[in-house]
């Protein structure tokens, strides 16, 4: 009987702490009052971060912005006069900021291309099993981004040399051309040797992400495709370049911020010339405030490359397709 009558007490023990436990998780808990909130002080913990970004990032755009209404001279002693739009009309009624205009828009959708296409080559060959040498490739193609741009600008303009260059000497020797020629001596061959040159300094980027990308795929899908008979196109249409499409966005949108800004390469090889052949609006900024000093005009021309180089961004942004949310 007291074996019977212990059990059962046990068992009502269990039962009532069983209903005070569920009756506690069923209330709410009791929360801080707003002023004692602990993420707060995380909060505050990103007010360096911040400072920095106003600091390194916003606070010279804006000094930019306001030096493109004044008429500032280099080494002049003259009081900085307020000067309004002028700057503004000057930049769109010289003709040399028109061709550097357009100069720009042809290096930078050129280079982007290149770049982006023989990256996507590159990464398809690193990607593919059959290929003993593509694990090699990855060494070969950190190179040219390891190089500095400057050291990278003299090693073009060796190659280009008129008298001695590693490319004429190349085409020579395979009796493609009969003498020697002056790759930056003409306009057209200027730019795209310019062009060409500063390509090679975006493929690694282009590579890297898109094998990336490639590697990410899931190899059944692949499995699956061969055996329903899946042509390698087919593969690549239906499989590859769905994953590639978000890798593109950020090669894309990274190149072309990168090749409106270029500026070494255009410096060490040609000076923007010959004439203003090569003349970017980068370069221009360079010679209107450091050869002519006109900071005033340099810093609306400088903002005038923002808004371009924002301008094409949003629209390569605008025609990506969109995703289903359904």
């Amino acid at each position: 009987m007291d074996s019977g009558r212990r059990d059962q007490a046990a068992i009502a023990l269990g039962a009532r702490r069983t209903r005070r436990g569920k009756a506690a998780r069923g209330r709410p808990l009791p929360s801080l009052p707003r002023g004692r909130r602990p993420d707060i002080l995380l909060r505050l913990l990103n007010i360096p971060t911040i400072a920095l970004i106003v600091g390194i990032g916003i606070v010279p755009i804006l000094y930019v912005a306001l030096l493109s209404l004044e008429n500032l001279q280099l080494g002049s002693s003259a009081r900085t006069a307020f000067a309004g739009w002028s700057n503004y009309s000057f930049i769109l009624s010289d003709s040399s900021v028109g061709n550097a205009f357009r100069n720009t828009l042809y290096f930078s959708l050129l280079s982007v291309v290149i770049a982006t296409a023989i990256g996507l080559g590159i990464a398809l060959l690193m990607n593919n099993d059959r290929v003993r040498v593509g694990k090699w490739l990855i060494l070969a193609i950190v190179l040219p981004w390891a190089v500095p741009e400057i050291v990278n600008a003299l090693v073009w303009q060796w190659i280009f040399n008129p008298t001695y260059g590693a490319l004429n000497g190349l085409l020579v020797s395979l009796h493609l051309l009969r003498d020697y020629r002056a790759w930056l001596s003409t306009p057209t061959s200027a730019m795209h040797a310019v062009i060409f040159a500063y390509s090679w300094k975006l493929v690694p980027f282009a590579a890297l992400v898109l094998y990336a990308a490639l590697r990410s795929i899931p190899t059944e899908l692949y499995e699956c495709a061969q055996l329903d008979g899946a042509t390698v196109w087919a593969q690549f249409r239906y499989i590859s370049w769905p994953f590639l499409t978000p890798a593109m966005t950020v090669v894309v949108l990274f190149s072309i911020v990168w090749s409106m800004r270029a500026f070494d390469i255009v410096y060490l090889l040609t000076s923007g010339g010959p004439g203003e052949a090569t003349m970017l609006l980068s370069y221009f900024t360079f010679t209107k405030a450091f050869q002519f000093g006109d900071l005033g005009a340099s810093a609306a021309v400088a903002c005038l490359l923002v808004v371009m180089t924002l301008v094409m961004t949003i629209i390569y942004w605008r025609t990506l397709p969109r995703e289903d949310p359904a």
